[in-house]
């Protein structure tokens, strides 16, 4: 027979109940927690974010195409990019909806900090799934210093019970030092109470071969496995998109003929060429369709993945082809940029 305790200093584990870890992108940023992605200076790490913010804010997915269920809101607090001149533009870019997208205004509210209780009266105003600190160092306040371990640890701790309390996936983009060998988990600036107090850590870097290329691998998840790595691009004349695996490309390759003769059974589009990867393939196709005029992005989604295209590569195909984006009617509508704009952009 169980004993009930009298008093309020301990509490038995047989009066808690279990509860399933909640993920916003499993396993790698979850909700109620803290997530830390680092990499060095001009690596991609708000961009990668950026694109992320845009597929949360308007219902889509995840780089592994796995759905964010209904929009969600964001704050995305960022001292280090404009945002009039930078940070709409790349959100109206990755067709976000800015509606769902806030931050505080540091020209009114300035001195902000990570524990700063502006950010808690934020949360419980707007409601959102996601907060994003952009960088980590930025945000500490000159009476706190993340070199120090427990004025770390206690900066950590009240952001990390403002998520647990509120639901609320925080991420916080932080630089790495210049150390170099020896365990990841170190190269991070700031005491290591940092990295213990995030339960998923991302670490962006270039590959050696192609340094457009990054690569992000998940370098601590107290809460799960570790996934295995992905990778995206940033090229001056693509811009930014996911990469898929050089193993889903040569899959692709040998299911090519069979996903044609299927395609043209059931769709108005025939006499369709061979392609050597997909991104190609779904272009093509998306500029067919838009050329019989404006269509809502569902309909190309569910269009494209009849044909083996996922939502990752209709995204990069969008972004390639520079397709606008607008709202109507509570949906989201796709439409070909017009002969001037093109000319514009060249």
């Amino acid at each position: 027979m169980e004993e009930k305790l009298d008093n309020k200093l301990l509490t038995l584990y047989s009066e808690v109940r279990s509860e399933p870890v909640k993920w916003l992108w499993y396993p790698y940023i979850a909700i109620g927690k803290i997530t830390l992605l680092q990499g060095d200076p001009g690596d991609g790490k708000s961009t990668m974010m950026m694109n992320l913010i845009a597929e949360i804010s308007k219902g889509g997915a995840s780089p592994d195409g796995r759905a964010f269920g209904r929009p969600r809101r964001v704050i995305y607090q960022c001292s280090e990019d404009g945002v009039a001149d930078t940070i709409k533009p790349r959100l109206e870019k990755s067709c976000a909806d800015c509606s769902n997208v806030a931050f505080i205004n540091e020209e009114i509210y300035s001195g902000l900090t990570l524990d700063d209780e502006r950010i808690r009266d934020a949360i419980i105003s707007f409601r959102p799934s996601l907060v994003i600190i952009d960088p980590l160092q930025a945000y500490i306040g000159n009476g706190s210093d993340l070199q120090i371990a427990g004025k770390s640890r206690k900066l950590m701790s009240r952001l990390g019970l403002w998520a647990s309390m509120y639901d609320v996936a925080v991420v916080l983009i932080g630089h790495m030092n210049k150390k170099t060998g020896g365990k990841e988990l170190y190269r991070g600036l700031g005491s290591i109470d940092v990295m213990a107090a995030a339960r998923s850590v991302l670490q962006v870097e270039r590959t050696e071969k192609n340094p457009s290329v990054r690569m992000v691998k998940q370098i601590k998840n107290s809460l799960g496995p570790s996934d295995s790595e992905f990778y995206f691009e940033i090229t001056k004349e693509t811009g930014f998109r996911w990469l898929e695996s050089e193993a889903d490309e040569e899959e692709y390759k040998k299911e090519e003929p069979l996903r044609i003769q299927a395609l043209e059974d059931i769709k108005e589009i025939t006499d369709i060429p061979i392609f050597q990867t997909k991104l190609e393939r779904a272009a093509y196709l998306m500029k067919c369709y838009l050329e019989q005029g404006d269509m809502a992005s569902t309909d190309i989604y569910q269009k494209l993945s009849q044909a083996g295209i996922g939502h990752k590569t209709a995204e990069d195909a969008r972004k390639l082809l520079g397709i606008k984006c607008y709202r109507k009617m509570r949906r989201w509508y796709w439409s070909l940029p017009r002969t001037k704009e093109i000319l514009n952009n060249e």
